[in-house]
């Protein structure tokens, strides 16, 4: 597949799924184009594309167009290999050139975090915080007199911006 072909262009009237399955059919059409067996996640779970070629490989497609990309509730796995498609927005002017970047989940955090420290340090940290957070939430849900309720989620983003070893996506090539 030329390089044109993987150009697609990013969110368009806050449309940003729409540009995230398009992403995910061109990963879609090489897989298949390689004839490579793989099932596909259900909508919304990571890992879109799952045990390829039989071999354990789990592809997770994102897209940004502004750098950075939203993991939500699940930090990068260092067993998921990503695809990361950069674009500029479509509606504005932009010295970047959309590019894709492929890597693990730990190439995509920048560099191997030690799992028995750094998570269990990180982890306390965040459930002192959650703590007070969800203090604040159940005060919040107590005083609203309405149906409406809140609970929040961690959000897990990554800064694609400084990723090494990205390739441009030109539409001469």
């Amino acid at each position: 597949m030329a390089r044109s072909e993987l150009l697609i262009y990013g969110t368009e009237r806050g449309k940003t799924q729409a540009s995230g399955t398009k992403a995910e059919e061109k990963v879609k059409e090489v897989l298949d184009e390689l004839q490579l067996s793989y099932t596909t996640a259900p909508s919304q779970q990571h890992r879109d594309f799952r045990n390829i070629g039989h071999i354990g490989l789990d592809i997770e497609v994102k897209k940004s167009d502004k750098g950075t990309i939203k993991c939500n509730d699940t930090r990068p796995p260092e067993d998921v290999f990503y695809i990361v498609f950069l674009y500029q927005n479509s509606g504005k002017s932009s010295k970047n050139k959309p590019c894709i970047w492929f890597g693990t989940g730990d190439e995509i955090c920048y560099g191997k975090m030690d799992r028995d420290v750094h998570e269990e340090q990180l982890e306390f940290a965040l459930n002192e915080t959650w703590k007070a957070h969800l203090v604040e939430v159940k005060r919040f849900n107590a005083e609203t007199k309405t149906n409406l309720s809140t609970y929040p989620r961690r959000n897990w983003s990554v800064n694609c911006t400084r990723l090494s070893g990205k390739v441009e996506l030109d539409l001469e090539q």
